[in-house]
């Protein structure tokens, strides 16, 4: 399920100026993001493009999505360049929206179709990828890329048929897989996201890439990829089911967060498997200081259960979806859960609390 990457050499592409990014930034804000002066300044774009840090990148599609609305307005050759910078900065969504708005010829330069065709896969569309490979393979059966990047949407298209995307009209949940790895990096800068979510730290790619398939390896996790329509690659789902329990976590790039899209996601992924999956009820936990996210769970109809985590994970708050039951269900339900995902985190329940026991209190302890 591997992907070609997209770093090969392209024209256009140069050395780097780390320090020329920010002033092209600011003299394209300063002139509304005329078509024109963008278009006269792509080149050194395409030289500095290298210097953009993932948490620069915002401004620069917002911006460059003022310039699509007069893209007519720039010659084609123009447009073919600026598809390399957009592909350099992943921004998969315009660049189809920049290739659909110039109608496909003869004089299209292959490069830009390897582009456009690696452009539809890394947007969820496995199948419109591997029918722009046919259309080059059929004027060049020796296009070494066509051919591997058709063998890839097929495998991923046979993995999709098992294990199929869900999705509204603004987000498609696609399973994640190796070729998100540049898309997940573009939004994995922020550190809190890995302290909020108990994620790891990913020293390289390689080490990304042995997470996802050790993840896939337990057999009763799945993992999504949040598209959204207009901005591409936004966030992360997971839901993890052991019998008819699931337990579920989220995550949103730093520049997607407080517009809804984590609630949508998760709403669009506990649906599913409510209706398809035979799910009975959800839990999830977060840290007690993570006021958003505590929010966000009350509006999904997520209940605060009157229990935490032991230490020295106290400082943590569990949360539960579902038909109403007893404490001690709930408590028994989350240590087969935690014990299933190989946590640490262990339930912490009054000791002397049971249905026989009602009303009476007594000391904590934890569920083993």
């Amino acid at each position: 399920m591997h992907a070609p990457a997209v770093d090969d050499a392209r024209p256009g592409l140069r050395a780097v100026d780390a320090e020329a990014l920010p002033a092209s930034l600011a003299a394209l804000q300063a002139l509304a993001w005329s078509p024109q002066a963008f278009g006269a300044r792509l080149p050194d774009l395409l030289g500095q493009c290298a210097a953009l840090s993932a948490c620069a990148r915002t401004p620069w599609l917002a911006g460059m999505r003022e310039v699509a609305r007069r893209a007519w307005a720039l010659p084609a050759g123009v447009r073919d360049a600026w598809a390399t910078l957009l592909a350099e900065w992943a921004d998969w969504p315009l660049l189809l929206a920049v290739a659909d708005a110039t109608p496909e010829d003869d004089d299209r330069p292959e490069w830009v179709s390897r582009l456009v065709a690696i452009a539809r896969f890394r947007s969820g569309d496995p199948v419109a990828a591997i029918a722009a490979c046919r259309r080059v393979l059929l004027l060049r059966p020796d296009a070494a890329w066509a051919v591997e990047l058709h063998r890839a949407c097929r495998e991923w298209q046979a993995f999709l048929d098992r294990v199929p995307p869900i999705e509204d009209a603004t987000l498609r949940l696609e399973p994640l897989g190796h070729h998100h790895c540049a898309d997940v990096a573009w939004q994995y800068w922020d550190p809190g996201i890995a302290r909020l979510c108990c994620l790891p730290t990913f020293r390289d790619d390689g080490a990304w890439h042995r997470w996802l398939d050790e993840c896939w390896g337990y057999g009763d996790q799945r993992l999504y990829a949040v598209l959204h329509r207009h901005w591409g690659f936004v966030g992360s789902v997971s839901l993890t089911m052991h019998d008819d329990l699931g337990f579920f976590y989220y995550w949103i790039g730093r520049d997607f967060q407080g517009q809804g899209l984590g609630p949508a996601a998760v709403r669009l992924l506990l649906a599913d498997a409510f209706e398809h999956r035979g799910m009975r009820a959800c839990y999830a936990k977060v840290f007690e200081d993570n006021v958003p996210s505590r929010r966000a769970l009350a509006r999904m109809g997520f209940e605060a259960l009157d229990f935490r985590p032991a230490p020295p994970h106290d400082d943590e708050l569990l949360y539960r979806l579902g038909p109403p039951q007893g404490r001690w269900h709930s408590a028994e339900a989350l240590r087969g859960l935690f014990e299933r995902m190989g946590s640490e985190t262990r339930v912490a329940v009054p000791i002397l609390d049971s249905d026989a026991l009602d009303g009476l209190t007594g000391s904590g302890r934890a569920v083993e």
